[in-house]
């Protein structure tokens, strides 16, 4: 899909400061998910199926030829069901006023093309040679500058489609060691099945540009917080995404008029520590390849409690992301999470 709006990066990277006129939001506590995962689902068959055939394609296609070629697949049914479509599409041309309805499913389709093409990074990320993609590291001074005050860094990573592996290749080349927090069913699949054998195709790969990853508990959250706060205070970078996945505490924020949940643990984490706070945005650009770029430090005011803090750096956090939202919305994979 085209650019919606221009823009370009020193527009959207401005240090500014939190609006303090979020805090009358509050921290919403959802029930930990209990119980044990499911053994397995259909899914995951169908998925491991999936991979099978396309493991040969994604180590012999051009990397130029996956995205058309998804968006093309992303048009029949038998890949895209035609009510999400529907729903996804309603949800967008809500949010961006100024798309119509034809606009708003393509929209919808290409996030879902670009949840499929992940699956060809994946593979060819298993091929001889690995996966290298065409990237650039931009707002690199900001991520020193926060470095240099000795206190580790986190960094808030907006969820983008292409987030995953090119941010953690980019800060890798870079030089930087990254914890990153991940959710055990980063990957494919929430089953026991999935998160032992499907999720590790994603996984293994990405590990290799990691210093750690440590996977959030739902029994121990405590656990995952201590090893965070270990590697900030090693001087290193700990990355956490926006979502919603895991997190018992979420801020409702608003974006586009409606609201969307964003799990707290990275504006907490960096409350506690004096870690700064740093939010990342990764986009593919038709040109420029994947473009990771990190903004300006998100400001917490120690003056404040720890929950004024998170949830205006909420805010913040997604006042920054409209105009890279606006720019790439076929890239957003919070589309089905926001609400009017």
């Amino acid at each position: 899909m085209g650019e919606v709006v221009g823009g370009n990066s020193a527009e959207l990277t401005a240090p500014v400061a939190a609006d303090s006129g979020t805090a009358r939001e509050g921290i919403v506590r959802r029930s930990r998910k209990a119980g044990p995962r499911p053994a397995w689902r259909m899914s995951d068959i169908w998925t491991s199926l999936g991979l099978a055939a396309l493991l040969l394609p994604s180590w012999l296609l051009p990397e130029a030829s996956w995205a058309p070629l998804w968006r093309i697949a992303a048009r029949f049914p038998l890949l895209t069901s035609r009510k999400a479509v529907r729903r996804n599409a309603k949800r967008i041309q809500a949010a961006l006023v100024d798309v119509d309805r034809r606009h708003a499913a393509a929209i919808a389709q290409d996030v879902k093309a670009a949840v499929y093409e992940m699956r060809m990074q994946d593979l060819r990320s298993w091929r001889p040679g690995g996966w290298h993609p065409k990237m650039s590291l931009e707002g690199r001074e900001h991520l020193e500058s926060a470095l240099a005050l000795g206190k580790g860094v986190v960094l808030w990573v907006a969820p983008f489609v292409f987030n995953s592996g090119p941010t953690k290749i980019a800060l890798h080349r870079a030089g930087h060691r990254v914890s990153h927090l991940s959710s055990p069913q980063h990957g494919y699949s929430e089953t026991r099945f999935g998160v032992r054998y499907l999720n590790r195709v994603r996984c293994i790969p990405e590990d290799r540009h990691l210093a750690e990853r440590i996977v959030f508990e739902r029994n121990a959250p405590s656990t995952a917080m201590r090893r965070m706060m270990r590697a900030l205070q090693a001087g290193d970078v700990v990355s956490i995404v926006a979502a919603s996945t895991e997190g018992s505490d979420v801020v409702k924020g608003t974006v586009f008029g409606g609201r969307l949940p964003v799990a707290v643990g990275a504006p907490r984490l960096a409350g506690l520590t004096g870690a700064p706070l740093l939010p990342v945005f990764t986009v593919r650009a038709p040109k420029a390849g994947f473009r990771i770029v990190i903004e300006a430090p998100i400001v917490l005011d120690p003056g404040q409690s720890a929950e004024q803090r998170c949830v205006i750096a909420a805010g913040e956090f997604l006042r920054r992301s409209e105009p890279w939202v606006r720019r790439y919305p076929e890239q957003w994979r919070a589309w089905s999470k926001w609400r009017r």
